[in-house]
């Protein structure tokens, strides 16, 4: 069976015509454009001036010639569309991005979903990361004197487990980091697994994760009793 062929969205178009074909060249435009639907542009002295739809483009353009925008334009373009079902949604994406004068109404979007807020956590997350990165020199400083009195551990080899005594085995911790849910697990001797690894400190469990210092009691977060996802900070308040 042969492959459809992709028609794309748009067919045809004219651009930047004169007004003045509607006068002179009314037949031609007529049988040129018929009652398509598409997408069309008003310009005044090559500046975009109106953004509309139409299921008959001859005749909504014809329009304007009459009515409240009559003197306001003086050339447009059309784009015959193949596929209607997005043709309102087109329109409002070419008035929120050109916002012409000509245009009051803006429109709207059907399903669109605004991601401000999701990238305010994103950076107020960065930020926080930023901030514990920052902090972490006062750990880093505090490990380096324990070198000099010979006191010599690895990287998550601290002597006892940090959460030891706090969590039952198999206790979830987990944390949303750069778009990803990253989880691990604590094991019966409070130590943290995390992709095969294991170590006696969340925050060096944390620092697997981001690739730097970090502070894992505000990084990683577990389930308390009532059901509801809290960071490992609250225990130390406890």
């Amino acid at each position: 069976m042969a492959k459809k062929k992709d028609r794309g969205l748009v067919k045809g178009n004219l651009e930047r015509i004169s007004s003045k074909v509607f006068d002179f060249y009314h037949d031609e435009i007529t049988k040129l454009v018929r009652r398509q639907h598409g997408v069309y542009a008003l310009y005044k002295k090559n500046r975009l001036y109106y953004v509309g739809l139409a299921k008959n483009l001859r005749g909504r353009v014809k329009h304007h010639l009459r009515d409240r925008h009559a003197s306001k334009w003086d050339s447009f373009s059309l784009y015959l569309i193949h596929n209607v079902n997005y043709l309102r949604e087109l329109e409002s994406l070419l008035v929120h991005i050109t916002k012409p004068k000509g245009n009051i109404a803006r429109g709207h979007f059907a399903r669109s979903e605004n991601l401000l807020k999701d990238l305010g956590s994103m950076m107020a997350q960065r930020d926080r990361n930023r901030r514990e990165e920052m902090l972490a020199g006062g750990i880093r400083y505090k490990a380096s004197n324990k070198k000099k009195h010979g006191r010599k551990r690895a990287r998550g080899k601290s002597k006892d487990p940090v959460l030891q005594g706090m969590f039952s085995k198999g206790t979830e911790l987990r944390k949303e980091f750069l778009g990803k849910m990253h989880k691990a697990r604590v094991d019966a001797a409070g130590r943290v697994r995390f992709k095969g690894k294991v170590f006696n400190s969340p925050s060096h469990a944390a620092w697997a994760v981001t690739g730097r210092p970090t502070n894992g009691w505000s990084f990683w977060s577990f389930k308390d009793k009532d059901g509801t996802w809290k960071k490992l900070d609250v225990l130390r308040a406890r």
